[in-house]
């Protein structure tokens, strides 16, 4: 089953489009929204925006999408009413089979969250050296060659070579410069 085809982000970003679609936006919307960051390339996080509690922001998948109604900075495009994929699971909701995912990987993982409910990433994979991890938009798909706790599936859409999204780079280190990867 393929998975969503992952979107451009645009040139230039159209601040006064964010921001009236995020004024029209309620907790509980279904939205896709996609992010850029120096750390996880380009990624699509399509699920449920909900108003964080700890931040008091609007967030899907544990993403800010705003700051103080404003779009976030790593905010590129933002799509109301967007139904989330949702990968091959098996009957018991488990990955119905975890495939190898390796580093520029073009993936689409489906994770479910206590807090932020069912959602899908979808995205260049990232390989870690640190503690031997894969993620996508900053979580976690697999450590150590296992699923992490909270994928309930993952598709390779395209592997890394095939497909025409730049690669980021390999992640060394969790310093200062670490974008908050969800270690879930």
């Amino acid at each position: 089953m393929a998975g969503p085809a992952m979107p451009n982000v645009p040139t230039r970003r159209n601040v006064k489009v964010l921001t009236d679609a995020i004024a029209s936006l309620e907790s509980g919307s279904s939205v896709s929204a996609v992010f850029l960051t120096k750390r996880y390339g380009a990624f699509t996080i399509a699920g449920t925006a909900f108003i964080s509690e700890s931040v008091k922001t609007l967030t899907v998948g544990g993403r800010s999408i705003e700051q103080n109604l404003k779009p976030h900075k790593s905010l590129q495009a933002l799509n109301l009413d967007a139904a989330p994929h949702d990968p091959a699971t098996g009957e018991d909701g488990s990955a119905a089979m975890m495939p190898r995912v390796q580093h520029g990987d073009l993936v689409s993982a489906r994770f479910v969250d206590s807090a932020y409910g069912p959602f899908t990433v979808t995205g260049v994979s990232v390989a870690s050296t640190v503690g031997d991890v894969v993620l996508v938009g900053g979580w976690f798909v697999s450590q150590a060659g296992s699923a992490a706790p909270r994928l309930v599936a993952v598709e390779v859409l395209a592997e890394n070579g095939s497909h025409e999204y730049p690669l980021p780079p390999r992640i060394i280190s969790w310093g200062d410069d670490a974008e908050g990867a969800t270690e879930y």
